[in-house]
């Protein structure tokens, strides 16, 4: 029984050799395991300790933020440029393009018309647009959604309608966004002019203008 050891022990040994000659790339997969086991043991905490600014090489960076429960990166923007304010409406219509907007309008002309007296397509007619009453084109069928919304086309209404028609009339059946507000105010400004009595811009609000002075006269010095 003695003597059977090394048979035993030869034999696995074969079997060993025999596994290792039909996997060629054994040897490349033991060598990969053992160095990625060693870049977790020894390189991640060091690459925590660069990003958190601490670590033993005396880094601060009191900006950043690693979030790991939620694989997230927060970074500080008290550096960063903020969003610039919003510019009332009333303030964009007192430099807005009728002409501009006129040629923007070219993409409404596959459903609208804009002349007096025009028929109406897939939308209604939109001559004198600007203060009617909403749904009150006669022949055309509008959608529940704008016949219950009602009201009279302002500018402000208008310019939220171009913005996103279906958040601000959920159910109507238009689909239009104008994401840019200087580009709305281009094509409010050309709705004004179809119109025998054009409606009235808003007045800006108080101030507006003088700042808006006051900006240019900077920018020219």
């Amino acid at each position: 029984m003695l003597a059977a050891a090394p048979v035993h022990r030869e034999h696995r040994a074969a079997n060993h050799r025999d596994f290792r000659m039909k996997d060629p790339l054994f040897g490349n997969k033991v060598a990969a395991a053992v160095l990625s086991a060693l870049l977790l043991v020894f390189g991640l905490p060091q690459l925590t300790a660069a990003l958190m600014g601490g670590g033993h090489h005396g880094g601060h960076d009191d900006e950043l933020h690693l979030a790991y429960c939620c694989v997230e990166l927060d970074f500080d923007s008290s550096g960063a440029s903020e969003a610039p304010a919003e510019i009332p409406l009333a303030v964009l219509l007192t430099e807005a393009s009728a002409s501009t907007g006129e040629r923007r309008s070219g993409i409404c002309v596959a459903c609208h018309t804009f002349n007096e007296g025009g028929s109406n397509g897939t939308g209604p007619n939109l001559w004198g647009i600007v203060g009617r009453e909403v749904a009150s084109v006669p022949g055309f069928g509008y959608s529940s959604a704008l016949k219950e919304f009602g009201g009279v086309w302002t500018y402000e209404r208008l310019d939220a309608y171009l913005e996103n028609s279906q958040a601000y009339v959920p159910g109507t059946t238009m689909v239009q966004r104008f994401a840019k507000a200087d580009q709305r105010a281009d094509l409010l400004a050309f709705l004004q002019t179809m119109s025998s009595e054009p409606f009235p811009f808003p007045e800006p609000p108080a101030g507006e203008p003088a700042e808006t002075a006051a900006a240019e006269d900077i920018a020219v010095e």
